[in-house]
């Protein structure tokens, strides 16, 4: 006899299918990004860079939470980034502890790059969902963070 326990396991997959909907979502940004040439970035830093296309400069600190990383991750994350030329760091103007992270200029010709290929991200999301099913699961998505 099955257990109601085993039952509900079996029935919802929602967490893993979350998992591999991830997974395959990071397969397809790297495929998008090696067709433009850009083989030394990973998806890891895309939020590092989109943060930077809205703002000249951030404080590391700011970059972390705005990311919702640590502050160790971020900090390999822009190591890497600066050591590629995408961005630079220098100290804060007003307090020499923080770290300010800009875009240099061969981070910046990412942009256009990047937008697209979230346009093509998004596009691939959605197919075959309304805009009325897409609210309700941004929805139910943001309700389920907020429970953990």
């Amino acid at each position: 006899m099955i257990s109601k326990y085993n039952k509900a396991m079996k029935a919802d997959r929602s967490i893993y299918l979350i998992g591999r909907i991830h997974e395959k979502a990071n397969e397809f940004i790297l495929k998008e990004l090696e067709k433009v040439g850009l083989k030394d970035i990973a998806p890891s830093h895309g939020d590092i860079l989109a943060t930077l296309f809205q703002h000249d400069e951030c404080t590391m600190t700011y970059l972390a939470d705005n990311i919702h990383r640590d502050r160790s991750t971020v900090t390999a994350l822009v190591n890497k980034l600066i050591k590629l030329g995408y961005i630079s760091s220098r100290k804060g103007p007003k307090d020499n502890r923080s770290t300010m992270v800009f875009l240099t200029e061969k981070g910046r010709e990412l942009e256009t790059g990047f937008k697209e290929i979230s346009l093509k991200l998004y596009a691939v999301e959605y197919k075959g969902i309304s805009e009325a099913e897409k609210e309700i699961f941004k929805s139910i998505l943001n309700k389920i963070h907020g429970n953990f």
